[in-house]
């Protein structure tokens, strides 16, 4: 399935507590949730994610007295890593550990964000599940907003949510990850700011008490990227830009003078041109035309709307998966844009 969303019987691992969509995955519940009402709604409650021991059967032995099989023979060091799945009943093999892994249940880190984001009144906003469960996802809505007065008199608003990111499988830490999103039309903003980093680990191997005092110092940092993204939105936005400054930061951007092909040199010349058109004419764009921050959200708006996706499927639900997780190279497109519009 393109866009990689557990699914059993029909039934998929997604839930989103808004009616409006900006995800446009799933099932939509259409009310700010709490964290029992997020699992069950996205199918991730009652798990029992847990070890068990890896064995290699034998082959049955044919003698005069008859035929035996001989006991498996145990993997030494490495353990299958199971579920109950949520909607069958039936056992899931999600990935395969060392010993000093612990697993985290999906209530387990419901547990820990409500424990960090109880005093700072974030609320869950979606959650769900990938690539047969071996990986969750629940993203959560922080309380505070980043506001410019727009040069038209709306007000042009970016929100912060904070995103955690599980792995059954051992592929990853447990994660945290803050995503700004520009409310105006849903750009999920991936800055590089220096000496704030947008993202965290916990290892599966520490605990809970552990894994709570590393949770709590990533939310610490967190705030500290939104203060520091907030700062450098700012002077992005009172920094001026044209046409002409335009068109050279998209194809810089995009690496038109360094493409080895004329046929790569044209796809990037019609990315770095429906970038510009995004800046000239878009009426999201329009409330901060004419600035920095407008290009930076021209290329934000590209990628989460009309960039091209390799997947088969919908394309609009494979961004929206994109934006939700991070990554990919559409994703490291806007840190670089970012980066480049602070030094112009």
């Amino acid at each position: 399935m393109a866009h990689e969303l557990d699914q059993t019987a029909g039934k998929v691992s997604f839930a989103d507590s808004r009616t409006d969509a900006w995800h446009h995955l799933g099932q939509q519940v259409g009310h700010a949730m709490t964290a029992r009402e997020a699992l069950h709604a996205a199918h991730l409650a009652n798990w029992n994610v847990r070890k068990m021991a890896l064995v290699v059967p034998q082959e049955p032995v044919i003698s005069e007295t008859g035929v035996t099989t001989p006991a498996p023979l145990a993997v030494p060091d490495q353990w299958a890593t199971v579920r109950t799945n949520p909607i069958t009943g039936a056992l899931d093999v999600l990935g395969v550990v060392g010993n000093k892994y612990e697993p985290m249940q999906n209530e387990a880190s419901c547990d820990l964000l409500d424990a960090l984001t109880g005093e700072s009144g974030a609320v869950y906003e979606t959650a769900g599940a990938l690539r047969g469960g071996r990986e969750t996802f629940v993203t959560m809505k922080l309380p505070e907003s980043m506001v410019f007065d727009g040069i038209d008199g709306t007000k042009d608003r970016t929100d912060f949510y904070l995103a955690a990111l599980n792995s059954h499988d051992g592929s990853s830490k447990f994660r945290f990850l803050v995503t700004p999103v520009r409310i105006v039309c849903a750009n999920t903003q991936s800055a590089a700011i220096a000496r704030a980093a947008a993202s965290f680990g916990i290892s599966h191997t520490g605990g809970a008490a552990v894994a709570l005092q590393e949770a709590r110092r990533a939310l610490k940092l967190s705030w500290r990227y939104v203060e520091a993204f907030e700062q450098e939105a700012a002077a992005l936005y009172a920094a001026p830009m044209d046409l002409d400054q335009m068109r050279r930061f998209a194809g810089e951007l995009v690496d038109v003078d360094g493409a080895e092909s004329k046929t790569t040199a044209r796809n990037r010349r019609d990315t770095a041109n429906a970038i510009v058109k995004l800046w000239v004419s878009s009426p999201t764009v329009a409330p901060i035309a004419g600035t920095r921050w407008a290009a930076y959200n021209a290329v934000t708006e590209y990628v989460d709307h009309y960039s091209k996706v390799r997947a088969a499927g919908d394309p609009q639900s494979v961004r929206a998966l994109r934006a939700v997780t991070g990554g990919s190279t559409a994703q490291t497109l806007k840190t670089n844009a970012f980066r480049m519009l602070q030094t112009l």
